[in-house]
């Protein structure tokens, strides 16, 4: 199974079930493929982390073994898979790398773009929040409350801070117990979740970060979902407003 690169956390958890979640009738490389390159570009499947073999594969999926075959094939050529053959050999996720490449996708959105990007990713997490809150079994969330980073001083890990309110809204989403909603958060923060985490480069937005982290948390254990959803609702809406102020200063 999965192996976890030194000092990562472990291979478990409602977010990766959701990764490997069977395929069903719809078992085609090209969706194994997608599912596997949003967890990538997520960073839940994280740089130097060894996949599953192409036969464990077919089975979480539920698809043929060529199939799972013809999906790591397509992520190599993608870049985001690497594979060694050999006794320790295996296929390992090759992350996309820096700030350098996120800070170029922000100057070249639009205004617009960003405000309607924002706006969807608001609702689908405010949304999760709320309907967590109400499915979620007090005993789950632990795990959501051990992912609160603690360090916010200025000389942290910030990709550590940015993988964890990854996973955080990931997990989140899982605890749901709806696996269209957790692979639509999967597939935002894939598509948006990098510029999102951005403005985690400042100190005071990780100390505001870890404390509505864990008052969500909070808001999971009490079954409030009035509380889980504007608690979410206020860290999006900080976090946009510093980004759309990252927009207009790279533009």
């Amino acid at each position: 199974m999965a192996e976890s690169p030194a000092g990562g956390r472990p291979e478990t958890g409602p977010v990766r079930a959701a990764i490997f979640a069977p395929i069903g009738d719809e078992g085609r490389a090209l969706l194994v493929e997608r599912r596997l390159a949003e967890a990538i570009w997520a960073g839940m499947l994280v740089d130097g982390e060894r996949l599953p073999s192409e036969a464990e594969l077919a089975q979480l999926f539920g698809v043929a073994l060529v199939t799972a075959r013809e999906a790591l094939v397509a992520l190599r050529e993608q870049g985001l898979v690497t594979t060694v053959r050999g006794r320790k050999g295996g296929s390992f996720v090759t992350a996309p790398s820096g700030d350098a490449l996120t800070h170029t996708r922000l100057a070249g959105m639009s205004r617009l773009e960003l405000r309607d990007r924002g706006s969807h990713y608001t609702v689908v997490l405010t949304g999760c929040a709320e309907l967590a809150a109400a499915r979620v079994d007090p005993a789950e969330v632990d795990y959501v409350r051990g992912i609160v980073p603690r360090d916010h001083s200025t000389g942290c890990d910030v990709g550590a801070w940015r993988r964890a309110e990854t996973e955080f809204y990931l997990a989140v989403a899982a605890l749901t117990q709806s696996a269209r909603l957790t692979r639509e958060v999967i597939r935002l923060e894939a598509d948006f979740g990098a510029l999102l985490r951005l403005p985690l480069q400042d100190p005071d937005h990780r100390r505001t970060t870890a404390d509505r982290l864990s008052a969500l948390a909070d808001a999971l254990a009490d079954g409030d979902s009035e509380t889980a959803r504007r608690v979410t609702r206020a860290q999006v809406t900080d976090t946009l407003e510093l980004l759309a102020d990252l927009h207009a200063a790279v533009r």
